[in-house]
């Protein structure tokens, strides 16, 4: 079973990733990004990678210098890599009990080829079960490809359909 969220920015996406990861407890594995927020002044400064297993890296700033840019945030693609390849390959040879986890297949992940390859071997594999997030648009082949992946579910989110979409995808999930 493969399960898409996809939606607007802001609508909840992450959140309700979060929540089925911690339903799900120690059968998920896999990551989601967060942002990270200036104490003072509140304003959004970067974005972390925070793995099932409980390790959180700075992965986008807009204090990083980099070729590879989202808008004003400069993504080092190593430590990226260096946080999530590792539980993504670990879920890739991880059984049928598992849950693969994925926040977000966006824009700054995306620059990572490693990480597009473990992706689409992930997504491919009938025997992974996986939930994930897609930006609305198709930023990259990559996401329009797994939108169109056969027997995939894909669920727009949207702050009128939000509630109870947890037990849904758990459903779904079969569990």
């Amino acid at each position: 079973m493969k399960v898409f969220i996809t939606g607007e920015p802001g609508v909840g996406k992450t959140t309700l990733i979060k929540k089925v990861a911690q339903r799900l407890g120690d059968r998920a594995v896999g990551f989601w990004t967060e942002e990270v927020r200036d104490r003072k002044t509140r304003k959004r400064t970067g974005f972390k990678v925070v793995t099932t297993d409980g390790k959180e890296t700075l992965f986008a700033s807009k204090t990083f210098r980099s070729k590879k840019l989202v808008g004003s945030y400069g993504v080092n693609v190593q430590r990226f890599e260096e946080a999530v390849l590792p539980v993504l390959e670990k879920a890739l040879h991880s059984g049928k009990d598992k849950v693969v986890i994925i926040d977000e297949i966006g824009k700054m992940e995306l620059f990572s080829k490693k990480f597009r390859d473990l992706v689409r071997e992930l997504a491919q594999d009938p025997k992974i079960t996986l939930v994930a997030t897609l930006p609305i648009r198709d930023v990259h082949p990559l996401v329009k490809e797994l939108r169109r992946l056969p027997g995939a579910v894909l669920i727009e989110l949207r702050k009128s359909n939000r509630e109870g979409m947890e037990e849904e995808i758990l459903n779904l999930l079969g569990y």
